[in-house]
């Protein structure tokens, strides 16, 4: 029997050691984590607060702290990531990349930039061959002709002189001759005589000068012959060129933000620079996660060890207290007479003199022993993600909606007798913890974020006019 209890002994004594061992491993790696995260290394921080979590998993500070730091972890490793594909370290970079996905599975930014990186390993691997240009044909060539509007050739830029007063058809055919161009003219247009004098012109200047004097335009008509014109809103539907070109944009969602597209647009004459616009303004708008734990804190330490001493005695007369009193017979002789008194804690004055030390009884309360020791912390209650795009609008509604009466009406309407109706208007309110946050992305990897947070309960209800209100 003894060489059982002695095993049994040492292995209780082995758990009692190791137990408060395990926890003061648990709070020390807590605190390193804690520096690790003042001194921003958050990948250090993670790595601490991971292995006190997976030391005491329930304990609810080490678990706040654990999947709080996940996220800025795997942001970290993503930057990171990011920096080494720029510089070409693909393989390094995917790595990168790996580590915040196995850290943070939900990160989508992870995931997309993995996904990248790897696409990009396999085609600086396997690259694909290029296809071989088919014979070309004439609608290829009538395709090619119609990307763009007549243009005229080069001409000399050769600064010249011009003085001039003549008619407008002539000073047009003077450059015309000059710029080596053949010069048309409407059969509408009238025209009239002008003064032109320019020093240190171009040819093509000369003639946009010319136009805007004679209030007329012109356009190519071949590489070397312009068309001439008045300038009004019906001549120029009836002759110049548009060029029709469909733009697909995958990340415009609100008709306004198509609207500021093609307003830009209206502004750039060019169909090669038009082109280049929807490549830099059709860009999916960056995401901003924000993780929110809602808690109950109810953080409540009772110790109480030791013994409680009674704090008070009560001292009261005995009952059947006996007491001597002389008295003197026939004879004259004198005997003490013992009486008692029956009352308790009732005595004559005659009799206080003879009372001593055994006359009274004093009662002691009982001394209490108390071990006692209650410890609450904080009960997690949600701990959701929030996912909202640039400069758009994201809520989070924890709790109930609850009614409360706005207002009631009565028909006016009713019979002899006969009471109308009252018909009452509700309201459901949100109660609980409502978030909304409207996130800005700046450059730099910098966001301002605007939010709007409001808590409530039900406390109670009131009677208002006969109804329950509650009271939030």
């Amino acid at each position: 029997m003894t060489r059982l209890i002695r095993p049994a002994a040492v292995l209780l004594l082995v758990m009692t050691v190791v137990l408060p061992l395990a926890a003061d491993k648990a709070k020390s790696l807590y605190n390193k984590g804690k520096d690790a995260e003042a001194r921003q290394n958050y990948e250090m921080a993670y790595d601490f607060y991971k292995q006190a979590y997976d030391l005491k998993p329930k304990d609810l500070l080490y678990r706040t702290s654990f999947q709080r730091m996940r996220f800025l972890s795997a942001a970290s490793h993503v930057h990171r990531g990011q920096l080494l594909r720029e510089a070409g370290k693909l393989d390094e970079a995917l790595a990168e990349f790996q580590k915040a996905t196995d850290i943070d599975s939900s990160s989508f930014i992870a995931q997309q930039e993995l996904r990248r990186t790897q696409q990009m390993i396999d085609e600086s691997k396997n690259p694909q061959p290029q296809a071989a240009a088919s014979p070309p044909n004439s609608l290829k060539r009538r395709l090619e002709q119609a990307l763009g509007p007549v243009e005229l050739a080069p001409i000399s830029n050769s600064p010249i002189t011009l003085k001039l007063t003549e008619d407008s058809k002539v000073i047009y055919e003077t450059v015309g001759k000059l710029a080596g161009i053949n010069v048309l003219f409407d059969r509408d247009y009238t025209s009239r005589r002008i003064k032109i004098e320019l020093n240190g012109v171009t040819l093509e200047e000369a003639l946009e000068i010319i136009a805007m004097e004679s209030k007329t335009f012109w356009r190519p008509v071949t590489s070397n012959t312009i068309f001439v014109a008045s300038d009004n809103p019906a001549k120029r539907k009836e002759l110049e060129q548009s060029v029709i070109k469909t733009f697909y944009m995958t990340n415009l969602s609100q008709p306004t933000e198509l609207q500021d597209v093609v307003n830009a647009m209206r502004t750039i004459l060019e169909v090669s620079r038009i082109q280049q616009l929807p490549s830099h303004l059709d860009k999916a708008k960056p995401e901003v996660i924000v993780e929110v734990a809602v808690m109950q804190v109810s953080r409540d330490k009772i110790r109480t060890l030791g013994i409680n001493p009674p704090t008070s005695a009560t001292v009261a007369l005995q009952s059947n207290i006996n007491t001597t009193t002389p008295a003197t017979t026939t004879n004259g002789t004198t005997v003490n007479t013992n009486t008692s008194s029956g009352t308790p804690n009732q005595i004559n004055l005659n009799r206080i003199n003879n009372l001593n030390a055994t006359d009274f009884q004093v009662t002691i309360p009982q001394a209490t022993a108390t071990a006692l020791l209650s410890d609450t912390n904080t009960k997690l209650i949600q701990n959701p993600q929030i996912r909202a795009l640039d400069g758009q609008k994201a809520s989070l509604k924890i709790g109930d909606r609850v009614p409360v009466a706005t207002g009631s009406f009565q028909p006016g309407i009713g019979g002899v007798g006969i009471n109308p109706l009252v018909n009452t208007q509700f309201q459901y309110l949100d109660v609980g913890v409502n978030i909304d946050i409207t996130p800005h992305v700046h450059g730099g990897r910098e966001v301002t974020l605007k939010m709007s947070l409001d808590i409530s309960a039900v406390t109670s209800t009131t009677n208002i006019g006969g109804i329950n209100q509650p009271v939030i």
